[in-house]
């Protein structure tokens, strides 16, 4: 099925001036004429933030996105034309869902934390069968655990990571077989060292890559951070080296993205810059990336829509940032952002057509947050 992206913006900016409720339609005639991005409506709370974490397409109509409205968890999804409110479980006192991974329309998988009125911070999955979202039963490893991101390859292997603790993270990774989540064992995190797993994809030959940071315990205190990244490819987890960055900064890996088995690639920052890796089948590198003149830069969410074609998003100093690589040259490509401050936390794609989730503060007095949700057909 194909998308006409046009008649999407038209309709999009026609809903908007005939004043749709609960929406956020953002206007962006600054960047008219330089960026491919478009901002399409997304629903909000009427009070206090609301904001995506992470998306995932299934088609050209079909769609999730996933985060939290003033503390709850908060699921909308794609119909081609804007991004509207499920009714979304959230347990306890509140919850946040930080990632989302689709098989079918009728096949999703969200994760996240729930924070309990009393007692411990714990993994919060749900699942859409179709016709409604139901929280799934998901194990703890301690008394503080949290999911970050899920990869479903099928009805029977979903992935999700995390990590456990505060000061002595423990990385957490869980699989569902159909069944149950079950806890699988990783790569353990250092002696007296932390662990946090942020993103995961499952390749098409059916690795599974994990990426995060791991921390060594600095004498007397804190801990040199680095990226870390892992792998699975059926007989267990295992650490695979990445380049080493300036040990003067804290490095980390946000988001995981494959094309293919050779073609693998991975985003966060390193001290105040942004930092991407490209797996080839052999090793991972650096991907250099542009720098702004005083700003600081961290990508948050990364997409592999061809052979040594990728798009990364995040953040530049509290506006938004998207960037396209070949795994050679990496270009910053402008996109439409709030009026006092935005970010973008997360990029899916259906063929070239990208779509990137966010959030936007337009007023200067409250900064109330609100959802942001862009599309680009140019991808």
């Amino acid at each position: 099925m194909t998308t006409n992206i046009a008649s999407v913006a038209r309709r999009a900016a026609l809903a908007a001036v005939s004043g749709i409720a609960a929406t956020a339609v953002l206007a962006s005639t600054a960047f008219a004429a330089t960026t491919p991005w478009t901002v399409m409506p997304s629903a909000n709370n009427a009070t206090g933030d609301t904001r995506f974490s992470a998306v995932s397409m299934v088609d050209d109509t079909h769609g999730f996105a996933v985060g939290d409205a003033d503390g709850k968890a908060t699921i909308e999804s794609w119909n081609g034309t804007s991004w509207n409110l499920m009714a979304a479980p959230s347990p306890d006192s509140s919850g946040i869902l930080r990632g989302v991974s689709a098989v079918s329309a009728t096949d999703a998988w969200a994760v996240g934390t729930t924070f309990a009125s009393s007692g411990p911070q714990e993994t919060l999955i749900e699942h859409f069968d179709g016709a409604a979202w139901t929280i799934v039963p998901s194990p703890n490893i301690g008394v503080n655990s949290q999911l970050n991101a899920v990869s479903a390859r099928a009805a029977n292997d979903v992935w999700a990571v995390g990590q456990d603790g505060v000061n002595e993270s423990k990385p957490i990774i869980e699989h569902w077989d159909g069944a149950a989540w079950t806890v699988v064992q990783g790569v353990a995190a250092p002696s007296n060292g932390i662990e946090f797993l942020k993103g995961v994809t499952v390749a098409p030959d059916g690795t599974v890559w994990a990426v995060g940071t791991v921390g060594q315990a600095l004498n007397p205190e804190g801990f040199r951070l680095t990226a870390f990244v892992e792998r699975f490819t059926g007989g267990g987890w295992r650490s695979v080296p990445v380049p080493a960055t300036n040990p003067s900064f804290s490095a980390n890996l946000n988001a995981v993205s494959a094309a293919s088995a050779n073609d693998v690639w991975a985003v966060g920052s390193v001290g105040s810059q942004a930092l991407a890796e490209h797996w080839n089948g052999t090793a991972w590198s650096i991907v250099a990336t542009p720098a702004v003149s005083g700003k600081s830069i961290v990508l948050k969410g990364v997409k592999a829509v061809g052979p040594n074609d990728a798009w990364f998003v995040g953040d530049q100093s509290l506006a938004t940032i998207s960037e396209q690589s070949n795994g050679t040259t990496t270009a910053i490509v402008p996109t439409p952002s709030g009026s006092q401050r935005g970010d973008l936390s997360g990029i899916a794609a259906v063929g070239r057509t990208l779509y990137a989730v966010g959030s936007q503060t337009n007023d200067a007095s409250t900064f109330q947050q609100q959802t942001l949700a862009l599309i680009n057909a140019a991808g």
